[in-house]
């Protein structure tokens, strides 16, 4: 069932993806796997709530490789996302602590630091990343994200 869920992820059948992942979390509920679907579910459907805890279950429960990358990055940007930017700032400073070089992990840091009132660190960050990573697969994965908060570094994601 996990793999159809998968599917459907990127097929971006969220609603249905979601309650399939969620009859996988009933039955596997420390799966690392299995959380962290169901967080991305629930955050592309803009339940950023609920992505949260399955976020942190997920990291907590040992997610590996590029999944732990992604992990830290949506479960910054969901904190970010609900104005919760001090649990946001250690989300993605303990990210930034496992993997120094993702440039999507520091936009991130970088808009939280903005939020946050660290305008001249932000903008230090920010302009240091994009000089370094410009054409980096990470700020391709995640580049509507980062075009939507380029428009309005304060908006909510929806």
């Amino acid at each position: 069932m996990l793999n159809e869920a998968i599917t459907k992820l990127e097929n971006r059948e969220y609603e249905e993806a979601k309650v399939m992942l969620e009859k996988c979390v009933q039955q596997t509920p420390e799966d690392p796997q299995v959380n962290f679907y169901l967080a991305s579910a629930n955050d592309s459907m803009g339940l950023e709530t609920n992505a949260i805890p399955h976020y942190r279950r997920a990291i907590e429960n040992g997610i590996q490789g590029e999944k732990l990358e992604a992990a830290f990055i949506q479960l910054g940007s969901s904190y970010r996302c609900l104005g919760e930017y001090q649990y946001a700032k250690d989300v993605l400073s303990a990210g930034l602590e496992q993997f120094p070089e993702n440039p999507a992990l520091k936009l991130f840091y970088a808009m939280t630091l903005y939020n946050l009132g660290e305008h001249k660190e932000s903008v230090t960050l920010l302009l240091n990343t994009l000089i370094t990573s410009a054409d980096n697969e990470w700020l391709k994965r995640y580049e509507k994200a980062l075009k939507f908060y380029s428009e309005d570094i304060d908006g909510v994601w929806n």
